[in-house]
């Protein structure tokens, strides 16, 4: 173990479970944040436990006022420092726009930049005393027009914006940089054949390996010269 510790959002399940246990094998003790699945979350310190990593989860709704922070707060406690914040949690829903719901925008825009905004805030002191670095999980969505999930697009575009602004007001001691995956672990409501539509569009004409993002993921966030930086690893899907 390297000693620097991780607070990974969403880190529960899917992707964000893989980003955690990236860490965990980079050598990282993992504050495993969820919202409603403590089983998943358990799990998800189960397999670090396996790898040596040391790791507790923090249930947290970041919709929530105040809780953004306090979770920031708790992880700090625990652990005694914070080299990465990794913001990975997402609310994902496929709607046509003109059933879209203000809850729907609301529920984007709260767990994804306003959540951010006001983490970033409270993990500043910490983050800046190890000179660690904030990554944030985006999306090709956030270059692309996805008419059937406007909020989450517009969202991952504001958080782009954060990305950029962070970058500079937090500098020289923290690094803000995003990673934006394609298509790696499709929602299990999407058919396979529309994924695989989406896939052969792409120039590499294949799925993006969850290994590839997860290991592009801890290269940028560790390299001290990258900040203000959203680096795609979407097998070339958002330059076509």
């Amino acid at each position: 173990m390297t000693g620097k510790v991780a607070l990974a959002t969403g880190a529960g399940q899917r992707l964000g479970r893989e980003f955690a246990l990236g860490l965990g094998r980079a050598g990282y003790a993992v504050a495993v944040h969820y919202r409603s699945d403590p089983r998943a979350a358990t799990e998800t310190v189960r397999l670090l436990g396996e790898i040596g990593a040391p790791a507790q989860a923090f249930r947290a709704d970041l919709a929530e006022e105040g809780v953004p922070a306090q979770l920031v707060d708790a992880a700090v406690s625990r652990f005694g420092r914070l080299d990465l914040l990794l913001h990975a949690a997402s609310p994902w829903a496929e709607k046509p726009f003109l059933e879209m719901t203000a809850a729907d925008w609301d529920a984007a825009q709260s767990v994804g930049p306003r959540a951010l905004f006001l983490m970033a805030q409270a993990a500043a002191p910490a983050l800046a005393e190890a000179e660690g670095a904030i990554l944030v999980v985006s999306d090709v969505a956030a270059m692309k027009a996805w008419p059937r999930h406007v909020p989450h697009a517009v969202a991952k575009a504001a958080m782009n914006a954060l990305v950029v602004n962070l970058a500079v007001a937090l500098g020289p001691e923290i690094r803000v940089n995003a990673i934006a995956p394609g298509i790696v672990l499709p929602p299990e409501n999407i058919p396979e054949d529309a994924v695989e539509r989406l896939v052969a569009r792409t120039p590499l004409k294949r799925r993006v390996a969850v290994e590839d993002v997860v290991s592009a993921a801890i290269a940028l966030a560790e390299n001290r010269s990258a900040t203000g930086q959203i680096l795609a690893i979407d097998a070339g899907r958002s330059v076509v």
